[in-house]
């Protein structure tokens, strides 16, 4: 209970990037990295893997 209120006061405490002094001097105007975007090719490709095995599967005589 404690770890929840603690959690939310940092977040509420963080300085919008709008508002940070070294924003505009460490902007370089790319979308953050985050872990979807990394994983974002391997998502694609495990469904792509997905969708061609299940249409070999479902497909008779192929």
């Amino acid at each position: 209970m404690q770890e929840q209120r603690d959690e939310r006061a940092r977040e509420h405490d963080r300085i919008p990037a709008e508002l940070d002094p070294y924003f505009e001097r460490f902007d370089d105007e790319r979308p953050p990295r985050t872990m979807r975007r990394r994983l974002q090719p391997v998502i694609w490709l495990v469904g792509a893997v997905t969708l061609v095995a299940m249409v070999l599967l479902v497909t008779p005589g192929l």
